[in-house]
């Protein structure tokens, strides 16, 4: 079948677009091929028909949440200061403190184990394979009930103040290390969350009062 037979007028607009199929496509390919100014023609409608769909197509942005962990996973998270210190103390790669940072980002990763504690559970390397280890975040007003340490606790602060029993504060890049069969609790000072990483060897044991 010859190009003539075909309304080019048409067609033309309707290629430009990709939606033509068998002879009436493989008629345009011919005539376009045939005249340049039908190749410029062609050229000018798949231009502005790739203008016209890009105007209705909304880009697509990451969540905040999971930009912030992308980021964290790569070294360019808001914690990565303490990435290095984090694996040292946990025996874990760098690259699994940067995954475990990264999670602190992502809302659903929190477990909430009291009133205001949340709670990211992880295991540690192969030196601290009996560490109950976590990282927590409190909110401002909450206090981590009174405990004692079955073995040495070792932390780390990575975001606002923590108060300890004593008065002491304690603030992003301090170290907190407590001894076996110590026993204190924490309160969070001022509006900020605060979020440290721990690493109870055996464990904890809570300290509640007894119920009425």
């Amino acid at each position: 079948m010859s190009s003539s037979t075909f309304d080019l007028e048409e067609l033309l607009p309707l290629h430009a677009l990709g939606i033509l199929e068998g002879d009436e496509a493989e008629a345009v390919e011919q005539a376009v091929k045939a005249s340049p100014a039908l190749a410029d023609q062609l050229a000018a409608l798949r231009e502005g028909t790739h203008a016209l769909l890009s105007s209705f197509v909304m880009p697509i942005q990451p969540a905040a949440d999971l930009e912030k962990r992308l980021m964290a996973s790569v070294g360019a998270g808001r914690f990565e200061r303490f990435a290095n210190r984090f694996a040292e103390i946990f025996d874990l790669a760098v690259d699994r403190t940067r995954e475990l940072l990264g999670l602190c980002e992502r809302e659903s990763s929190w477990g909430e184990e009291a009133p205001g504690v949340f709670l990211i559970h992880f295991a540690a390397g192969p030196s601290a394979v009996t560490a109950d280890c976590g990282i927590v975040r409190m909110k401002p007003g909450s206090t981590f009930p009174p405990h004692m340490h079955r073995g040495e606790e070792h932390s780390i602060v990575l975001a606002g103040t923590l108060r300890d029993l004593d008065g002491k504060l304690y603030r992003p890049g301090d170290e907190l290390v407590y001894a076996q069969s110590s026993s204190h609790l924490l309160t969070v000072e001022g509006d900020e969350d605060v979020i440290f990483v721990a690493r109870a060897l055996d464990g904890i044991e809570l300290q509640l009062p007894p119920q009425a």
